[in-house]
């Protein structure tokens, strides 16, 4: 709800820049069960990266 506020977007506006700069990929699993997988130290390198 958080991220939702202060981005101001939700839904696909949301989610779909997330998954690609977590993921590379246009489509996959949700991402509340990918985020585990990923750890959150990777999760944070990526979300730097992409925003850089």
């Amino acid at each position: 709800a958080a991220l939702r506020q202060a981005s101001g977007r939700s839904g696909r506006a949301l989610f779909h820049p997330l998954r690609l700069a977590l993921t590379a990929e246009e489509q996959g699993p949700e991402l509340r069960l990918l985020l585990p997988q990923i750890g959150r130290q990777r999760v944070i390198a990526r979300l730097r990266a992409a925003a850089s």
